[in-house]
């Protein structure tokens, strides 16, 4: 399930920062340098991790608000949705701001960066399928979702030929909205459930919802430079991976369940959130940049907020005060 939590890669910036103190120490033009370009290395990478787990959330929250709505609350439905704007429109945008992973006016520096994601996307999916059960109904979707990316990248492909004045840009892809599916209870368990169906650092959903994430801000910088048509391509691009993508790997994995399930998953999502930005704080802390820190401790603030919501919901559907 949808756990925040910190990604192993994130094990080994602590190294790198941890060698910031040692180059000030020598004070010289040169190492001082070498330290503030460590610093920065670790922060970003830090709030690329940080970024990938709020894009998951969102759609987590997305689908839990289909969910609520079909199960006859759509007041928990508004919660879901208020939270999980937050997480997007607030923390992910600030988090990939100040990681400079994507340009708010070059269009060409974004169509190579979202052809690549694409390609990746599509590599993983493809591994996935091959670890899921034989035959099964997540094996077929990941295979799907697959090709999709793979056709997404052509598209992209072409897209950049054509924003450097050498061909047309493409049409956008039709969108067949897949409607969110119930379930009583998850149809896979252990590893290939939990890391690679659902997992919030590098799985199926967790993809589907970061390239959601790029092609929503990639759509942004074409409408702000005047490429109406790149956006709509964008734009499509982004419905596809929430529509299509990750509603139907949460049907073939059976990820939203009942109110009271999602809104424990949802619990324990953020006390994990929570973990995380106070892990990330400190180590951007010790790495000596206390803005990027700042910005974590009050990401927590807003996490623990959610977290009392969630838990005041739960406490609410189970009849107490």
């Amino acid at each position: 399930m949808h756990i925040r939590h910190i990604v192993p890669a994130v094990a080994v910036l602590a190294v790198v920062g941890a060698a910031a103190p040692a180059a000030q120490a020598a004070s010289t033009p040169t190492s001082s340098a070498a330290a503030s370009s460590n610093t920065r290395s670790v922060s970003r990478q830090l709030e690329i991790s940080a970024a990938k787990t709020e894009s998951d959330a969102y759609l987590q929250y997305a689908g839990y608000s289909d969910g609520a709505f079909q199960n006859g609350r759509p007041d928990l439905a508004d919660v879901w949705q208020s939270v999980g704007k937050v997480e997007h429109q607030d923390h992910w945008n600030h988090e990939v701001t100040l990681a400079g992973l994507y340009s708010g006016s070059d269009n060409i520096a974004n169509l190579r960066t979202a052809t690549i994601q694409a390609q990746q996307a599509a590599k993983a999916d493809t591994s996935w399928a091959a670890k899921a059960p034989k035959g099964s109904a997540a094996a077929a979707e990941l295979r799907t979702v697959a090709a999709r990316e793979t056709a997404d990248a052509s598209l992209l492909r072409q897209a950049l030929t054509a924003e450097q004045g050498k061909g047309t840009l493409p049409s956008a892809p039709s969108i067949r909205t897949v409607p969110i599916q119930v379930t009583a209870t998850p149809h896979y368990s252990g590893t290939f459930y939990n890391d690679n169906l659902t997992g919030d650092s590098n799985s199926a959903l967790e993809t589907a919802a970061w390239n959601w994430a790029q092609y929503q801000y990639d759509a942004k910088t074409a409408v702000d430079t005047g490429r109406p048509n790149l956006a709509a391509l964008f734009s499509r691009l982004a419905a596809q991976e929430q529509y299509e993508n990750w509603n139907g790997l949460s049907n073939a994995a059976g990820y939203v369940n009942s109110n009271a399930s999602n809104l424990k998953t949802s619990i324990a999502s953020e006390q994990a959130a929570i973990n995380m930005y106070t892990q990330y704080a400190n180590k951007d802390q010790k790495a000596g940049d206390p803005t990027t820190a700042g910005v974590f401790h009050s990401i927590r603030g807003d996490e623990t907020g959610h977290h009392r919501t969630f838990t005041a919901e739960l406490q609410q559907l189970n009849g107490r005060k």
